[in-house]
Protein backbone atom coordinates (compact mmCIF):
# COMPACT_ATOMS: atom_id res chain seq x y z
CA UNK A 1 0.00 0.00 0.00
CA UNK A 2 1.92 3.23 -1.16
CA UNK A 3 1.02 6.74 0.21
CA UNK A 4 -0.78 8.15 -2.93
CA UNK A 5 -3.11 5.75 -2.87
CA UNK A 6 -4.16 5.54 0.56
CA UNK A 7 -4.26 9.07 0.95
CA UNK A 8 -7.06 8.92 -2.51
CA UNK A 9 -8.77 6.40 -0.23
CA UNK A 10 -9.19 8.36 2.33
CA UNK A 11 -9.90 11.21 0.30
CA UNK A 12 -12.92 9.73 -1.00
CA UNK A 13 -14.24 8.27 2.14
CA UNK A 14 -14.08 11.70 3.92
CA UNK A 15 -16.17 12.71 0.86
CA UNK A 16 -18.47 10.23 2.08
CA UNK A 17 -18.33 10.76 5.81
CA UNK A 18 -18.91 14.58 5.21
CA UNK A 19 -21.96 13.86 3.70
CA UNK A 20 -23.54 10.63 5.43
CA UNK A 21 -22.78 11.70 9.14
CA UNK A 22 -24.73 14.60 9.46
CA UNK A 23 -27.94 12.45 7.43
CA UNK A 24 -27.57 10.31 10.33
CA UNK A 25 -27.00 12.81 13.48
CA UNK A 26 -30.41 13.95 12.55
CA UNK A 27 -31.97 10.84 13.86
CA UNK A 28 -32.43 11.41 17.58
CA UNK A 29 -33.20 7.68 18.15
CA UNK A 30 -29.36 6.55 16.91
CA UNK A 31 -27.57 9.61 19.02
CA UNK A 32 -26.88 7.37 22.06
CA UNK A 33 -25.61 4.14 20.54
CA UNK A 34 -23.30 6.61 17.58
CA UNK A 35 -21.30 8.81 20.48
CA UNK A 36 -17.35 7.79 19.99
CA UNK A 37 -18.17 6.27 16.54
CA UNK A 38 -18.62 8.61 14.36
CA UNK A 39 -15.16 9.25 12.11
CA UNK A 40 -15.26 12.05 9.86
CA UNK A 41 -12.88 13.91 12.31
CA UNK A 42 -10.53 10.91 12.31
CA UNK A 43 -10.32 11.36 8.50
CA UNK A 44 -9.86 14.78 8.92
CA UNK A 45 -6.53 14.19 11.22
CA UNK A 46 -5.42 11.54 9.14
CA UNK A 47 -5.23 13.42 6.08
CA UNK A 48 -3.54 16.67 8.27
CA UNK A 49 -1.14 14.19 9.19
CA UNK A 50 -0.41 12.97 5.51
CA UNK A 51 -0.08 16.81 4.80
CA UNK A 52 -2.92 17.99 3.64
CA UNK A 53 -4.01 21.18 4.59
CA UNK A 54 -7.55 22.11 6.15
CA UNK A 55 -8.56 24.08 2.93
CA UNK A 56 -7.15 21.53 0.79
CA UNK A 57 -9.46 19.08 2.96
CA UNK A 58 -12.39 21.22 2.82
CA UNK A 59 -12.22 21.36 -1.03
CA UNK A 60 -13.17 17.67 -1.13
CA UNK A 61 -15.33 16.25 -3.51
CA UNK A 62 -18.55 15.46 -1.69
CA UNK A 63 -20.75 12.54 -2.42
CA UNK A 64 -23.99 14.05 -1.70
CA UNK A 65 -25.84 10.44 -2.77
CA UNK A 66 -24.88 9.17 0.68
CA UNK A 67 -27.10 11.61 2.84
CA UNK A 68 -29.85 10.06 0.95
CA UNK A 69 -28.95 6.34 2.44
CA UNK A 70 -30.05 7.63 5.93
CA UNK A 71 -33.43 8.94 4.82
CA UNK A 72 -35.73 6.87 6.83
CA UNK A 73 -34.45 5.32 10.26
CA UNK A 74 -34.52 2.10 9.31
CA UNK A 75 -32.70 3.03 6.12
CA UNK A 76 -30.01 4.80 8.33
CA UNK A 77 -29.68 1.44 10.70
CA UNK A 78 -28.67 -0.41 7.42
CA UNK A 79 -26.12 2.12 6.11
CA UNK A 80 -24.70 1.83 10.22
CA UNK A 81 -24.25 -1.94 9.54
CA UNK A 82 -22.42 -1.31 6.59
CA UNK A 83 -19.95 1.68 8.41
CA UNK A 84 -19.68 -0.58 11.50
CA UNK A 85 -19.17 -3.17 10.04
CA UNK A 86 -16.19 -1.87 7.66
CA UNK A 87 -14.06 -1.20 11.31
CA UNK A 88 -13.55 -4.77 11.78
CA UNK A 89 -12.05 -4.97 8.05
CA UNK A 90 -10.32 -1.61 8.98
CA UNK A 91 -8.11 -3.27 11.80
CA UNK A 92 -6.84 -5.28 9.11
CA UNK A 93 -5.56 -2.38 6.79
CA UNK A 94 -4.92 -0.74 10.01
CA UNK A 95 -1.90 -3.09 10.66
CA UNK A 96 -1.07 -3.51 7.14
CA UNK A 97 0.38 -0.23 7.15
CA UNK A 98 2.32 -0.52 10.41
CA UNK A 99 4.85 -0.98 8.34
CA UNK A 100 4.53 1.71 5.93
CA UNK A 101 8.04 4.42 6.49
CA UNK A 102 5.24 6.97 5.11
CA UNK A 103 2.52 6.10 7.76
CA UNK A 104 2.89 9.54 10.31
CA UNK A 105 3.41 8.55 14.17
CA UNK A 106 -0.05 7.02 15.38
CA UNK A 107 -0.85 5.31 12.49
CA UNK A 108 -3.96 6.10 10.18
CA UNK A 109 -6.94 6.44 12.89
CA UNK A 110 -10.05 6.16 10.53
CA UNK A 111 -8.85 2.27 9.64
CA UNK A 112 -9.03 1.47 13.71
CA UNK A 113 -10.89 4.00 15.02
CA UNK A 114 -11.35 1.43 18.51
CA UNK A 115 -8.45 -0.11 18.32
CA UNK A 116 -8.86 -3.21 21.30
CA UNK A 117 -12.52 -2.13 21.65
CA UNK A 118 -13.72 -2.96 18.24
CA UNK A 119 -15.25 -6.27 18.96
CA UNK A 120 -17.30 -5.15 22.02
CA UNK A 121 -18.74 -2.06 19.66
CA UNK A 122 -19.30 -4.49 17.31
CA UNK A 123 -21.61 -6.78 19.25
CA UNK A 124 -23.09 -3.61 20.90
CA UNK A 125 -23.92 -2.45 17.50
CA UNK A 126 -25.33 -6.17 16.80
CA UNK A 127 -27.92 -6.58 19.89
CA UNK A 128 -28.97 -2.50 18.95
CA UNK A 129 -29.75 -2.94 15.61
CA UNK A 130 -31.24 -6.69 16.40
CA UNK A 131 -34.20 -4.90 18.56
CA UNK A 132 -34.31 -1.98 16.31
CA UNK A 133 -35.19 -4.52 13.32
CA UNK A 134 -37.20 -6.42 15.08
CA UNK A 135 -39.68 -3.25 16.11
CA UNK A 136 -39.80 -1.92 12.97
CA UNK A 137 -39.91 -5.06 11.13
CA UNK A 138 -39.42 -3.26 7.71
CA UNK A 139 -37.21 -4.44 4.73
CA UNK A 140 -35.77 -0.93 4.43
CA UNK A 141 -32.72 -2.01 6.87
CA UNK A 142 -31.72 -4.46 4.37
CA UNK A 143 -32.56 -1.98 1.61
CA UNK A 144 -30.23 0.82 3.22
CA UNK A 145 -27.46 -2.00 3.69
CA UNK A 146 -27.25 -2.89 0.41
CA UNK A 147 -27.26 1.02 -1.21
CA UNK A 148 -24.85 1.72 1.03
CA UNK A 149 -22.36 -1.13 -0.05
CA UNK A 150 -23.75 0.02 -4.07
CA UNK A 151 -23.04 3.61 -3.39
CA UNK A 152 -19.52 2.90 -1.76
CA UNK A 153 -18.58 0.98 -4.56
CA UNK A 154 -19.75 3.63 -7.26
CA UNK A 155 -17.83 5.97 -5.11
CA UNK A 156 -14.50 4.71 -3.78
CA UNK A 157 -13.50 1.59 -6.47
CA UNK A 158 -15.61 2.97 -9.51
CA UNK A 159 -14.94 6.77 -9.00
CA UNK A 160 -18.70 7.55 -9.64
CA UNK A 161 -19.06 11.75 -9.98
CA UNK A 162 -20.85 12.89 -6.46
CA UNK A 163 -24.03 13.62 -8.10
Amino acid sequence: MDRVRITGLLERFWGFHAVWEPAIRRHAALERLMVGRYRLDLLTADLAALGMSQLDIAALPRCWRAGGLALSLESAWGSLYVMEGSVLGGRIISKALEAATWTPPGGLRYFDPHGPKSGILWRGFQAALGAAASAAGDPFVELGALQTFELLHGWLVDGASST
